[in-house]
């Protein structure tokens, strides 16, 4: 067996570093659970929106959420701190929204929402977040994450439903996570290289001395 001298360890100890800093920020997004297993077609569906405040400078004061065509029914839970907003007149009881709290620094809120009904007919549900900060800007996560291309900027939140094929399901989150677990997996092994390299390095400088 041919150990990886410890130049070439060195090497790949800091690009499976460098890969893992570059997909732990993709989880700092809107994203979207439910604590149970959806299917199309179902009833009564609770589901919470992940929404975590991306601007040192500033804080999110505001949160929409707007469903994909054929959600109907869609109310939002009250949140501590937060005024829930009247739904939008003529969409179908598809968007929701909160005001009047705030998110700063670092911080994340959860808001909760209720669908009386989800289509059928599809493997997944992505929806609109507009995340609205007090110096004005307006951010809307609704960029469509595609399988091997890199995540957009501000992806959509997505909630893969119960049948949905493995093609479907490695989306948003799911995409990030699983990138992540790869990088860290190449972290520990060239570390874990490093060691037996240096090890096997001074050996033959003996041998040769």
């Amino acid at each position: 067996m041919n150990l990886l001298p410890p130049a070439r360890t060195a090497v790949a100890f800091v690009t499976a570093a460098l890969l893992l800093g570059t997909a732990a920020p993709a989880w700092a997004h809107v994203h979207v659970h439910a604590d149970q297993e959806v299917a199309p077609g179902a009833r009564n569906v609770e589901m919470t929106f992940h929404v975590p405040n991306e601007k040192a400078s500033a804080r999110t004061v505001g949160v929409r959420i707007e469903a994909p065509q054929g959600v109907r029914g869609m109310r939002a839970e009250r949140v501590a701190g937060w005024t829930v907003e009247p739904a939008g007149a003529g969409d179908g009881a598809r968007t929701v929204g909160w005001s009047g709290g705030a998110i700063g620094g670092e911080d994340g809120a959860e808001f909760v929402v209720h669908i009386d009904r989800l289509p059928t007919g599809v493997s997944e549900l992505a929806f609109v977040a507009s995340q609205r900060y007090d110096d004005g800007e307006v951010v809307t996560w609704d960029q469509k994450t595609v399988a091997g291309r890199p995540e957009p900027e501000h992806p959509a939140p997505v909630l893969s439903l119960t049948g949905a094929t493995a093609a479907d399901s490695v989306t948003g989150l799911d995409a990030s996570w699983t990138a992540a677990v790869v990088c860290g997996v190449l972290l520990l092994l060239a570390a874990a290289g490093l060691p037996v390299a240096r090890s096997a390095a001074r050996r033959r400088g003996a041998a040769a001395g």
